[in-house]
């Protein structure tokens, strides 16, 4: 299961600043009295379906915002398993530098005390946050992929049948040349023999 929570906490852009792989994980957790958490399963359902009119009203709702707040720093959480962050984070911090760039959000990591999660924390503006949280979960179910991948058994691909008519013929053609050969050689030999007869 995603936990996930949305609330609007203090933050400033200096602390979009350039982080270390190590940065990216914090042991502390501070979680807004305001916040509102959505639950739902981690596993995409069998076949997605881009909901249009749905995506529209996100884009209108944006567009109706009272103006500059879009701007304020909003925020972001879901726990997840521990498992799943390095493939978050990407190989030397290329992913989630990737996707803080191109969002304008700061994205990190709080180990979750006795258990096996995480909580993946996205600050930023309104629609970066939600574009960077979308980017990252894009990111989580293709590790799931790459890893089904993995598990799957590597297809041998068998020799072809053999062509049984073409093998008799072969066998059948060699035991002509021999039987030939036989032949051949008996009746060298039975001329030698009537040639080394002597006349009376």
């Amino acid at each position: 299961m995603v936990d996930g929570h949305l609330a609007t906490p203090g933050w400033s852009s200096q602390d979009r600043g350039g982080r270390s792989q190590s940065d990216w994980r914090r042991r502390s957790r501070s979680r807004s009295p305001h916040n509102v958490t959505a639950r739902g399963s981690s596993s995409p359902p069998a076949t997605s379906v881009v909901n249009e009119d749905a995506l529209h009203a996100l884009s209108s709702t944006a567009l109706e915002f009272p103006a500059e707040t879009l701007d304020y720093p909003y925020t972001i959480s879901c726990s997840l398993p521990r498992t799943k962050v390095s493939a978050l984070i990407g190989k030397h911090g290329y992913h989630i530098q990737a996707v803080q760039r191109s969002t304008g959000t700061r994205c990190v990591f709080e180990k979750e005390a006795d258990t096996d999660m995480e909580t993946m924390i996205i600050t930023g503006p309104l629609i970066g946050t939600y574009r960077a949280h979308a980017l990252m979960m894009r990111r989580y179910h293709e590790d799931d992929i790459e890893q089904e991948a993995a598990k799957a058994p590597i297809a041998v691909p068998e020799p072809p049948p053999a062509d049984v008519s073409a093998l008799q013929a072969k066998v059948e053609e060699l035991q002509k040349e021999l039987e030939r050969a036989q032949s051949q050689a008996a009746a060298a030999t039975k001329g030698k023999g009537k040639g080394g007869k002597k006349g009376k």
